[in-house]
This record gives C-alpha cells, structure tokens and sequence, in this order.
C-alpha cells in the first residue's frame, strides 16, 4: 500500500479493530463490540486505532448494536436481553435490561 499523501484519511486501524457488530454515533464516533473479548471500543479517526470504553462478559454475546444520546445498547441472548452503556460517563456505566 503506497504512503498516504497529505489530507488523505487512513482507514487501516480502523478496519483491523472491526471485528463484530458497529454503530455510529451522530455520525462522528463508531462504536464496536468484540465478540470474542467482550470489549466495546470506539473509534479514534485522528489515531487511526480504537480506544477500549469498557469490556464486559455479557458484551461477548454481543449480536446487534445502536448508539444515540450517548449510550450505546448491545443486544444479545437471542434479543431477551439488552446492555445499556453510557459512554459519556468516566468511567463507562452499564446497566442490563430486558425488553417489554
């Protein structure tokens, strides 16, 4: 792959950290879950690489996830279930819900 020239965006960390269900937040943060390690991570564009936000056991069954007003909801155990996290918050908070 030749050098990116200047004002050319690199994609390369971005697409080596995608490895399971992603949403976009307002259309300036992409998050991720990594099903195998449990661990939601958002995208750092000016880094080209993913900041971890939290890793929870429950994320690992991760099969679909939204983002908006600064919380992220991974849904999983065949959608019975749903985690809350506030990604605003430092430290992230989660919570666990299950749909009406």
């Amino acid at each position: 792959m030749a050098p990116l020239k200047d004002g050319q965006i690199g994609f390369i960390g971005m697409l080596a950290g995608w490895n399971g269900p992603a949403a976009s937040m307002n259309e300036d943060a992409i998050y991720v879950v990594n099903e195998l390690t449990g661990a939601l991570s958002k995208n750092d564009c000016k880094n080209d690489s993913w900041k971890k936000v939290i890793e929870l056991l429950e994320l690992k069954l991760a099969e679909q996830i939204a983002a908006g007003r600064g919380r992220v909801c991974v849904v999983y155990v065949n959608g019975e279930t749903v985690v809350v996290v506030d990604v605003t918050a430092r430290p992230a908070r989660f919570w666990v819900v299950e749909p009406p």
